[in-house]
């Protein structure tokens, strides 16, 4: 299936790889971060093994049972959103220099194909036993937590595969059908979701919200196909996991046969990756960073420039006005919808006051933040700008005259105005309908502005002192991916104690003026902003006294 010499190119690359990764460990930051993500790493495995060892049964939390229950549909959602997005294409891409030596070699498509597949298993395989262990509390059993993850993961990546591979062979009006039909699918899951909720007559619970995902005669007719893997990580070592196992491999085995099959035009498909990813460089070095077409760059636009603000207007214009430009219509499209929504709810509340439930309107405000936080994350992650950017267009920086403190400074405002953009976007409608009053709602807003603020600048503190990207940049290689994981577990364990920190604070606050949706959402916001111009100098001296070897 696969030539001896394509399973030594991939012996070669991970022995790379790996010196690569020796080298950064032996620097005194990278052993610094080394030792702190496993301290980190094991302080949080030890709770789960300690549970998992326990004869008694722990009691799961709301969020994990919650979801637990929407496993099939957020399996689904993830296999149709790289559908929509075709990011098969990206990840059956190869590097250039394998390319090169993939083509010179007499390899069929399918000990291309199968090359591919294997580099994507070596990196799949540890990371799937790595949150089986870290879940294993809410698994059934370790082996099957563990096949039910690799199995999903690699179901739901074949699908991205097999799609891309017959998309050559459609007409381009079926394949803009196929991508509105499946994104219609996920609006017509949610608008059932939330159709089931509102007009539930039961009290909000986990149980009749877990009801109202899975009963839906749309959620349980398309997510079908990916409910063996639920049942292979949720079952105990038996029949009925057996089963699972059984009608999971033959899932994945279908679809990886049905790859094969379809397989003609893999090699083109990997060369017009390469010429992608080469005309996308050479558009970069031309000074078009945002593909801008040429119509647009004819076009003079008046952008108000920054004042000098000690060096920080100048970094800061450039941030703000790039990551405008890179988002393009996202954002005023997300803010105008949010608008319109405000009307439609300040309009037609007053004429419905039951169709939203009160628990609703008390946190619609934090559900709000909470939905536009988890938005502006993946906005964030694929807009990388400041210290995120690729490392070539980061030099022009280290040029300045100015202070690593105001490059830093300045380096966070265009991740912190998309991240707040959204925020404006969400809040807008909850402020209408919420129960509130408008200062305590406005306090909420603060401390979700305070989060995104601190969020923008720990993803610039972690890439500008270890070098890791949200999005690695260049040719996917084995471990691109689990590098970017691994960035976003740095990222969410940086995170753990500025939000314990504000938590606390909140609660001191609440101890000693009492409770209060005012008190407390101040207290926590202004506890997130404290330590961050302590971050701000640090990345900024790092980032300075960085050298950039390139991608």
């Amino acid at each position: 299936m696969i030539d001896p010499a394509l399973t030594q190119l991939m012996r070669m690359l991970m022995w790379a790889a790996v010196r690569q990764g020796w080298r950064l460990v032996k620097k005194p930051s990278g052993a610094f971060f080394t030792l702190f993500m496993l301290a980190m790493v094991s302080f949080g495995l030890m709770p789960t093994v300690v549970m998992a060892l326990s004869d008694q049964k722990q009691p799961s939390s709301i969020i994990a049972e919650l979801l637990g229950s929407a496993i099939p549909v957020l399996m689904y959602a993830a296999a149709a959103m790289m559908v929509v997005t075709d990011s098969g294409k990206a990840m059956l891409e190869l590097k250039p220099a394998e390319l090169q030596f993939v083509l010179a070699g007499p390899f069929t498509n399918s000990q291309i194909l199968s090359y591919r597949l294997l580099t994507f298993g070596i990196g799949w395989l540890p990371l799937s036993f790595f949150f089986s262990v870290f879940l294993l509390p809410h698994f059934g059993s370790l082996l099957g937590g563990f096949l039910g993850i690799a199995l999903g993961g690699a179901f739901i990546t074949m699908i991205a595969f097999q799609y891309t591979l017959v998309r050559s062979r459609i007409s381009p009006t079926l394949l803009r059908a196929i991508r509105w039909s499946v994104g219609a699918s996920l609006a017509l899951i949610a608008t059932e979701v939330a159709h089931q909720v509102l007009r539930s007559p039961d009290v909000y619970s986990v149980e009749m919200i877990s009801r109202a995902i899975n009963d839906g005669w749309a959620a349980r007719a398309l997510t079908l196909p990916f409910r063996p893997f639920v049942l292979l990580i949720e079952s105990a070592i038996g029949m009925e996991w057996l089963g699972g196992l059984l009608m999971s491999v033959a899932l994945v085995s279908g679809i990886t046969v049905s790859c094969y099959r379809t397989n003609g035009g893999f090699s083109e498909l990997a060369v017009e990756g390469v010429a992608r990813r080469q005309k996308k460089l050479e558009r970069i070095r031309g000074g078009n960073v945002y593909a801008m077409s040429t119509r647009q760059a004819e076009r003079s636009r008046s952008l108000p420039a920054f004042g000098w603000w000690g060096g920080v207007g100048p970094v800061a214009w450039s941030q703000v006005t790039s990551a405008i430009r890179r988002t393009g219509r996202l954002v005023p499209g997300m803010i105008l919808i949010g608008m319109v929504a405000a009307i439609a709810a300040a309009v037609l509340l007053p004429q419905f006051p039951d169709t939203i439930p009160d628990p609703a309107r008390t946190y619609a405000v934090p559900l709000a933040l909470a939905a536009s936080a988890y938005v502006g994350f993946l906005v964030s992650i694929t807009a990388q700008s400041g210290f995120s950017a690729n490392r070539r267009l980061l030099t022009w920086y280290q040029t300045l005259p100015i202070r690593p403190m105001a490059i830093a400074t300045g380096m966070v405002t265009g991740t912190a105005t998309v991240l707040l953009a959204i925020e404006c976007a969400f809040c807008l409608p909850a402020l209408v309908v919420s129960s509130l009053t408008m200062v305590q709602s406005l306090s909420v807003v603060f401390a979700g502005a305070s989060f995104s603020l601190a969020f923008a600048s720990m993803t610039n503190f972690i890439s500008a002192v270890t070098g890791l990207r949200p999005m690695p940049s260049g040719t996917p290689d084995v471990f691109q991916g689990a590098r970017a994981l691994i960035f976003m577990m740095i990222l969410g364990l940086s995170m753990t104690p500025i939000l314990l920190f504000a938590v606390g604070s909140a609660a001191i606050a609440g101890v000693l003026v009492g409770f209060s949706w005012t008190f407390c959402s101040i207290t926590a916001g202004l506890a997130m902003l404290a330590g961050l111009p302590a971050m701000w100098w640090y990345s900024g001296i790092r980032f300075v006294d960085s050298e950039f070897l390139g991608d």
